[in-house]
């Protein structure tokens, strides 16, 4: 409903346990490192328990996504079952067939497949989500497939995952051996102030929302008041909070806007014009938006004008124009001290085309022979890389993005244009001021690589970095390409994919427009 007002890819307070949404704070770490060592130790059990809502499915599945093709996983959400059920959905999701149907031809099975894979070095983990749900019976059945094992090892990982039930169960007397079995355990409790807030700023980060979409102080703290510090709670209240942004108009969340969202996440009767007429808004905003989408298909325009529009001032536009000088001229217009009248009289459309159009000016070739790259990134890397760009810029009084091109840096002094006027001097640290970090390189692809065997494109490489100190000639191209890669704060996978390409060719002695004014 509300990504496009912030600039999201998706929204980013969504209560499915998505890996990548994963916060380590130093507990979630600690944690991790509590699974991989009973992964690789091969002992006994893992236990991670953990109060209600603090993150603990979303680290299992990063976990099991950290393991490699190596490792067998079975993986038990509703433990809710029989000794057999359990056995027979452990077996399912190993994909082993057993011969019968008893519980002895379950046992069997898994006993086979738990050799086989041992045989081939095959790693096999069961985790089990949920694990307080157990009932004694069923544990003590888990207890015994850990007795699966060879003279030096265990065959079969066994990691427990539930709430702080779990740890009064495991304490009882009948349960006590597989206490005593237990070689690592950890329990999640919840995030604490600081925690709260860079949780917050790395969920909307991962979205896409960085520098798009602001908590101030006052709105991070209440959000941690009111949650207590549980991720679930804070995703609850952070995803109301921005849709009362959105029915507001505004991208900055203060604080009043987290109370009111925590009034309806708990249930409370608000009142009369509190929440209710914030989020009664949002629903109309979207009844707005999806009729118009419809409108839109049967040939009405499905733009409509936003119901909390700014009033903004009409600056003149900005312009597609030559590269500046490498020193400004007398006549050199002078730096502006802000930009926002600038940003708020952008439209999103018109502002991508001029300044794509202002960076292709500057190559001074046609489009069609022009790459384009999409980079998070930030001034440094922009300035080592020195290839004028595309910055995408946020304003807080605005409902969506706009683009503006940096075609030259002097020093601190950046030269912007768009699209139908002159271009503009601002200052570096007002344009990183409003830059989500989003960029668009526009780049040649010299030496056609991109269409090229791996062969010859390894070759060019190792020519490349050899001349930049990164390689010698028949060394390790993968291994200087990471390091190369490292270096300009790309993934160091050691690949060579369209940004690393971008790169080279930047710095590889190719003629190109340069962004830099003091450069040589």
């Amino acid at each position: 409903m509300y990504e496009s007002h912030y600039g999201l890819s998706e929204k980013p307070f969504n209560l499915t346990p998505d890996p990548k949404y994963l916060y380590l704070s130093t507990q979630h770490t600690e944690a991790c490192a509590h699974l991989e060592f009973g992964w690789r130790e091969r002992g006994g059990f893992v236990v991670i328990t953990g109060d209600v809502g603090t993150g603990k499915t979303t680290l299992a599945r990063y976990f099991l996504g950290r393991l490699g093709g190596e490792t067998a996983t079975a993986v038990i959400l509703y433990p809710a079952v029989t000794a057999t059920e359990l056995l027979r959905s452990i077996l399912d999701d190993l994909h082993v067939a057993p011969a019968g149907t008893s519980l002895k031809d379950l046992v069997d099975a898994l006993h086979r497949f738990l050799l086989e894979s041992r045989a081939v070095g095959r790693n096999v983990v069961l985790l089990i989500d949920e694990a307080q749900d157990l009932s004694p019976e069923v544990l003590e059945q888990v207890r015994l497939l850990s007795n699966l094992e060879t003279d030096t090892e265990k065959l079969i990982q066994i990691i427990l995952m539930g709430q702080s039930e779990l740890r009064e169960m495991l304490a009882r007397r009948d349960l006590r051996q597989l206490a005593q079995r237990v070689t690592a355990r950890y329990h999640l409790t919840a995030l604490n102030r600081v925690e709260t807030s860079d949780y917050i700023r790395h969920r909307l980060a991962v979205a896409g929302g960085e520098g798009k979409v602001v908590f101030t102080s006052g709105a991070l703290a209440a959000v941690h008041d009111l949650s207590k510090g549980i991720p679930r709670l804070i995703n609850l209240i952070c995803d109301r909070s921005l849709l009362g942004g959105y029915a507001q108009g505004t991208r900055i969340i203060h604080a009043a806007l987290v109370q009111r969202a925590a009034l309806e996440v708990r249930g409370d009767e608000p009142s009369r014009g509190g929440a209710t007429r914030y989020f009664a808004a949002a629903a109309v905003l979207a009844f707005v938006a999806a009729a118009a989408f419809l409108w839109g298909r049967g040939g009405v325009p499905d733009r409509l004008p936003p119901l909390f529009a700014a009033p903004t001032p009409t600056p003149a536009p900005l312009a597609a124009a030559p590269r500046p000088s490498a020193s400004p001229s007398p006549s050199a217009p002078p730096v502006v001290g802000s930009l926002d009248p600038v940003l708020l009289a952008l439209d999103h459309d018109a502002s991508l085309s001029g300044a794509l159009t202002a960076v292709q000016t500057a190559w001074a070739i046609p489009a069609s022979t022009l790459q384009r790259t999409v980079l998070r990134t930030h001034i440094d890397q922009v300035r080592q890389l020195d290839l004028p760009v595309v910055l995408e810029m946020f304003h807080p009084a605005r409902r969506d993005t706009c683009f503006l091109a940096v075609v030259g840096i002097e020093g601190d002094v950046a030269w912007v244009a768009s699209g139908g006027g002159a271009p503009l001097r601002v200052g570096l640290r007002e344009l990183d001021r409003l830059w989500t970090r989003q960029a668009i390189f526009l780049w040649r692809d010299f030496e056609s690589l991109s269409a090229s065997g791996p062969g010859r494109a390894a070759t060019w490489a190792q020519r490349i970095l050899t001349r930049l100190d990164y390689g010698s000639p028949g060394g390790d191209v993968s291994a200087a390409l990471a390091r190369f890669q490292r270096d300009l704060e790309l993934v160091p996978d050691g690949v060579l994919g369209s940004r690393t390409l971008m790169a080279l060719y930047s710095l590889g002695g190719y003629a190109r427009p340069r962004l830099r004014k003091d450069a040589s």
